[in-house]
């Protein structure tokens, strides 16, 4: 018999074997495409300092990169995220909100809005830049105020998103608009990292921009 009348029965066999592997273990693949919060949300504990301090770098600009003046107030909904030692997901949350203004001149923070939980117990504004001189504003850095562990849970990230974000002005004087009014920024606790038991303007945190056309 001609050898290519075996190819058929060998390709079906290997087909079935493929298919019923897929279904003996469809996790295997779901897995791969599973959504994961912020990376894993699975952090050791971390008791070299409590509380613990974390830091947004927020910059404005356009699609062009160019930095751009916000002619109002950016709404802030901030997240702390604390990972259970016999859990594996964030269960326990706390969530603050704040308002950033640039006025014209300067940078200021207001209607901050503490967690009942007390999970965030203090929000700063730090770092603020300018460019083309003291009139003109690119960005600044928010420092939130955190307790780990909080509960006997262990300080895995803090979420910063913005709620609304105004028009703006480029610094060479075009309007423009945000691209949307949902921005976002994730800074993961670091193990270890010393750097975050200091309550100051210097802590290494996460960095985003808030995009406009």
């Amino acid at each position: 018999m001609p050898r290519t009348f075996f190819a058929f029965p060998i390709a079906i066999a290997l087909g079935l074997t493929l298919g019923l592997s897929g279904l003996l273990h469809p996790t295997t693949v779901d897995n791969k495409v599973l959504p994961v919060l912020a990376q894993g949300c699975t952090h050791s504990a971390n008791y070299a300092c409590s509380p613990k301090t974390s830091a947004m770098l927020v910059r404005y600009n356009d699609l062009s990169a160019a930095s751009v003046i916000p002619n109002g107030s950016t709404d802030w909904t901030i997240t702390a995220h604390w990972y259970p030692a016999s859990g594996s997901d964030c269960t326990l949350v706390a969530v603050a909100t704040c308002t950033v203004t640039w006025n014209g001149s300067a940078w200021s923070i207001g209607s901050i809005n503490y967690p009942g939980n007390s999970g965030i117990t203090n929000i700063q504004l730090c770092n603020t830049e300018m460019c083309g001189g003291a009139s003109l504003a690119v960005g600044y850095t928010l420092i939130v105020r955190t307790p780990d562990p909080f509960g006997g849970y262990n300080l895995d990230n803090v979420d910063y998103v913005t709620t609304a974000v105004p028009n703006g002005t480029v610094c060479d004087g075009l309007s423009t608009t945000p691209v949307s009014q949902t921005n976002s920024g994730n800074h993961y606790i670091s193990t270890g990292n010393s750097n975050l038991c200091n309550w100051s303007c210097g802590v290494n945190g996460g960095s985003m921009t808030i995009s406009y056309n």
